[in-house]
């Protein structure tokens, strides 16, 4: 009796073990209720479901920024729709990771989906034996290097400016608002995933924050991670970003292996930025920016 109980406690040890290792690096941020801030004018914020949501609110209907995970998409939808009744017009996704676009097929249902070509070829590329483009919701419409909707008043600018966090991210400008949904182009307060094997380039990530700053000083900024932050807090982001890179080339100019970079550089002066799990670690951040920066000598 003993004995079966002692297998069936392993079992289902393997088997939350298992489940783990296939739960999303974001995954935390499903456990939080769903809420909704103002951030400016006719923006706001939806915490909750994934990654950050944006919402304008037009006067014939809404623009939604990026669409969380599949399992929470229709509480989403369902807090939105309770927000405001008016139809979601636009849905922009700033990337093709799922807890930003799982949501798409009841986000977007009704919507224009659009993201940048490069976010659509590589959601097209990672689609499961089982998927169709019209079954994950695939964009609809992309572009290259900029669009303009017009939303109400608000004339709203998709820009993409570069490789960065993926191959294909978008920075959303909301210019009579003031305020930029940056997706994960911004991890406030925690280490941000860094997509090593969709051509992400933390060199030219930096550029483009510096580029944002410099441009739209006084903005807010909703990341894909984390509470709306000033144009501050994105440099202070930055200068995360500037720390590992130097460090990492330093490591790999004296010759270390990945895993002794990992356990030799130290992060004392970003004691603001918590790691978020065993996934979200600035250890984890040193192995893919070595991988990267590794990958570029090659």
């Amino acid at each position: 009796m003993r004995k079966h109980a002692i297998f069936k406690n392993l079992f289902f040890v393997f088997l939350a073990l298992s489940l783990y290792a296939f739960i999303p690096y974001s995954f935390s941020q499903q456990q939080e209720a769903i809420t909704i801030e103002k951030v400016s004018a006719e923006v706001y914020c939806l915490y909750g479901g994934g990654g950050n949501i944006g919402i304008l609110k037009g006067k014939d209907g809404l623009l939604v920024v990026d669409a969380s995970y599949a399992q929470t998409a229709n509480e989403v939808k369902d807090e939105i729709d309770k927000f405001s009744p008016l139809k979601i017009q636009y849905l922009v996704i700033t990337h093709y990771h799922g807890d930003h676009t799982g949501g798409n097929p009841i986000i977007g249902k009704e919507a224009q989906i659009i993201s940048h070509e490069n976010c659509k070829a590589s959601m097209l590329r990672n689609l499961k034996p089982e998927e169709t483009p019209e079954s994950i919701g695939a964009p609809q419409t992309t572009y290259d290097k900029d669009m303009t909707l017009q939303v109400g008043d608000e004339a709203v600018r998709l820009v993409h400016l570069g490789p960065a966090h993926t191959s294909g991210d978008t920075v959303v400008i909301f210019e009579k608002s003031k305020v930029i949904h940056a997706g994960d182009l911004f991890f406030h307060g925690m280490p941000p995933y860094i997509d090593v094997n969709d051509g992400s380039d933390t060199k030219n990530w930096i550029a483009i924050i510096e580029k944002l700053c410099e441009k739209y000083p006084d903005y807010q900024v909703i990341p894909g991670h984390g509470k709306v932050a000033t144009m501050k807090e994105y440099l202070e982001f930055a200068d995360y970003l500037r720390y590992l890179r130097k460090e990492v080339a330093a490591a790999i100019k004296d010759g270390k292996t990945r895993e002794q970079a990992q356990e030799s550089i130290y992060f004392s002066k970003f004691s603001h930025i918590q790691d978020q799990g065993q996934f979200l670690t600035k250890k984890e951040n040193v192995g893919w920016v070595y991988d990267e920066m590794t990958r570029e000598k090659k």
